[in-house]
């Protein structure tokens, strides 16, 4: 059931209950401080308290586990939570998106759901976790299998003129309806690599799906962010080099766009270029307008990461991302410009964001740590 296009759904009030009373918590008493004594600790401590029956997304009101904040925390939480932690909730998923048919937002420990609204880079991101837990295991998980029919439901479903239909509007940035957006694209490369390395066979290739995609979102310098649009997409250029999905060329050329339009400054990295096109916003997001423009720090830990992957050095943006952690004493997910936490009377930024921890403890993984 959907009420325009929010899905509706028995967990949505109590979503909505929380968002507004951490948002008033947040205006009236500040962030609350975690226990560490660094960065690292901080963040260890943010994935072993949200490491319950599901992988909660956050300590204050995200109180259950989205696939997509799940997949982007796994490269750091690997160490901290264990393979036997994490593999049983890849399981768990695959296991409850093959019994829907189609894989969900959303889990809890009993079902999956959207939330807010059904996604276009869910099933790729599990996906990614299927192949993560094959490269650092050597073995794929028992659930490996089910992932067929939800891939042959997603190309079914996703695909029209060789890229995302314009139809699928939703994805990370779940306050926006951008339609085919080249962010949703990206991942739907990802599960079209990841797929034969898990014995997954797909109708469309990677290869043709990345000549397409080129030739209608890559302007020389920059992806498009959607269909209906020209302008520069912020979290596409993220994704295409956290995840290295072209060569080395189009890599630069587009981390030298972003950093020249200074958005990873303050604070890596201010999740987009300008304001989104008023037909994308839904009538809750005019409440929410600065979310997601403001500075997200799993954004910008996924910019270092993938700027580490092509040699850069990155120390000074790990220590902006340090220097807000230590600030606040917590693993926020998004800030102002002034380093602020992100509020509004509706919704206030999340505190111990998984995907953020994650993200940081991945690029903290080796080189020095801050002086």
């Amino acid at each position: 059931m959907k009420l325009g296009p929010y899905a509706v759904t028995l967990e949505a009030p109590y979503s909505a209950a929380l968002n507004a009373l951490d948002a008033w918590r947040v205006i009236l008493f500040g962030i609350p401080r975690a226990p560490g004594e660094n960065p690292a600790e901080i963040a260890h401590g943010v994935l072993r308290r949200n490491a319950g029956a599901v992988l909660y997304a956050g300590e204050g009101h995200f109180r259950f586990m989205w696939v997509s904040d799940f997949a982007k925390s796994l490269r750091g939480a690997w160490d901290v939570l264990g393979a036997d932690y994490l593999g049983g909730l890849i399981d768990a998923m695959t296991r409850e998106s093959a019994r829907k048919g189609r894989v969900t937002s959303c889990f809890t420990s009993l079902h999956g759901f959207d939330m807010p609204w059904a996604r276009g880079d869910s099933l790729p991101w599990l996906v990614f976790c299927h192949g993560e837990h094959l490269r650092r295991t050597g073995r794929p998980l028992s659930s490996r299998d089910s992932l067929r029919a939800l891939i042959d439901e997603f190309e079914a479903t996703h695909f029209e003129d060789g890229l995302v239909s314009s139809k699928i509007t939703g994805d990370w940035a779940d306050t926006v309806r951008r339609p085919s957006s080249t962010y949703n694209n990206l991942c739907a490369l990802l599960a079209l690599r990841e797929a034969p390395a898990l014995g997954l066979k797909t109708r469309l290739s990677a290869e043709e799906f990345s000549r397409r995609l080129l030739e209608d979102r890559w302007r020389g310098d920059h992806f498009r962010d959607h269909a209906a649009t020209e302008a520069l997409s912020v979290d596409s250029a993220v994704l295409a080099l956290y995840l290295g999905l072209f060569d080395r060329a189009i890599l630069e050329k587009a981390a030298g766009r972003v950093a020249a339009e200074g958005l990873d400054e303050p604070w890596p990295i201010r999740c987009a270029a300008a304001p989104h096109d008023g037909a994308t916003l839904p009538p809750l997001t005019r409440l929410v307008g600065g979310y997601h423009r403001s500075a997200w720090l799993h954004l910008g830990a996924m910019w270092l990461n993938g700027l580490k992957r092509l040699g850069r050095d990155v120390s000074a943006g790990r220590g902006k991302i340090e220097s807000l952690i230590e600030r606040h004493g917590q693993v926020l997910e998004a800030v102002n410009d002034d380093g602020s936490p992100y509020a509004s009377p509706v919704l206030a930024c999340e505190r111990g964001l998984t995907m953020a921890a994650g993200q940081y403890l991945e690029l903290a993984a080796d080189g020095p740590k801050r002086a």
